[in-house]
């Protein structure tokens, strides 16, 4: 048995691209110019980088996720733009159907994620959810996983997610990881790219 923890954002749902127009739409509205999808993406990934100072050229932000204050276009871009990736649903009922506990560790805003989750028709395989909060640390933090783990029942558990942000959270909580290449080529023994592959590095961690 393991206690799998996924982000959710570029790993179970397919949502890049539709925060990248979110942000591009926010940067209009502020008479910005827009960005790089592939640069936007870069910042989101990238530890060291303000998202608020980058995205919004704002140099103090309350919130720890970029997302606050600007929910709505980040509501309609999700409703329009993203989607699931090819079988995860048929990826989190295997791992259901194997008992395993499913917990997901986002950047986002803690209360956006029940919704989102809820919208595509996954909230329900889940046994603990938390985002990003004023008293919960963003990833790399290992706070969130720190937590998840206080409520997981098993001793082992994984972190799958496709930055390095995740990458440095599982290193920091001090569990594998697992790094999802959609649709590209793995180049790593920890990546993947479908939900078949991913179950097989999953339990080959059994």
């Amino acid at each position: 048995m393991q206690n799998i923890i996924f982000d959710m954002d570029g790993t179970l749902i397919d949502s890049e691209n539709a925060i990248c127009r979110a942000i591009n739409e926010i940067r209009k509205d502020k008479q910005l110019p827009p960005l790089e999808n592939d640069y936007i993406k870069y910042v989101l990934h990238t530890p060291t980088l303000s998202c608020p100072k980058i995205f919004y050229e704002l140099d103090s932000f309350a919130h720890p996720s970029y997302k606050v204050g600007f929910e709505p276009y980040f509501h309609k871009a999700y409703r329009e733009d993203s989607k699931l990736f090819d079988d995860v649903i048929w990826l989190l009922d295997e791992c259901k159907s194997r008992n395993y506990f499913l917990a997901i560790a986002s950047n986002a805003p803690d209360d956006e994620l029940l919704p989102i989750l809820s919208a595509h028709k996954i909230a329900h395989f889940f046994d603990f959810i938390i985002g990003s909060a004023p008293n919960i640390q963003s990833k790399p933090s290992p706070m969130m996983i720190d937590i998840i783990l206080q409520k997981a029942p098993y001793a082992k558990s994984i972190f799958v997610g496709n930055g390095a942000k995740d990458e440095g959270a599982a290193k920091n909580a001090k569990i594998p990881y697992l790094h999802a290449k959609w649709g590209q080529t793995p180049s790593k023994p920890n990546e993947f790219n479908n939900a078949k592959s991913l179950l097989q590095l999953i339990e080959s961690q059994a």
